[in-house]
């Protein structure tokens, strides 16, 4: 299932050293919007480990973060480019370089790629 949740949640999350993947979207961004379309199913795979998937908008316009913390957040977990799809592994991001991995045959290897790192 996918979760949605704000920065401070998943922030508080990562300190507990929680092993999740975070998808990180922008609201004026079409690919977000198509890679929405497949992520239930993404999410399912890595629910059989029990990894949470959590959504967070980091932008409502183009080039403009929600605040200077989104953006702080968004660097530290490999920068700009929406949709970002980061495996994190006991509160360390792991895998963060998945940008516009969108259509379902994309995001089925990207569970196959994050579940062999686990």
């Amino acid at each position: 299932m996918i979760k949605q949740t704000n920065l401070e949640q998943l922030q508080k999350s990562l300190s507990e050293n929680e092993t999740c993947v975070v998808n990180l979207t922008a609201d004026w961004c079409s690919d977000c919007t198509d890679q929405s379309l497949n992520l239930e199913t993404f999410s399912e795979k890595l629910s059989d480990k029990n990894i949470n998937v959590y959504t967070l908008s980091m932008q409502k316009e183009k080039k403009v973060y929600l605040s200077p913390e989104h953006q702080s957040f968004t660097e530290s977990v490999g920068g700009h480019g929406f949709p970002r799809t980061v495996l994190i592994i006991n509160g360390k991001v792991i895998d963060a370089e998945n940008v516009e991995i969108i259509s379902a045959t994309q995001l089925d290897e990207l569970a196959q790629k994050f579940l062999q790192q686990l």
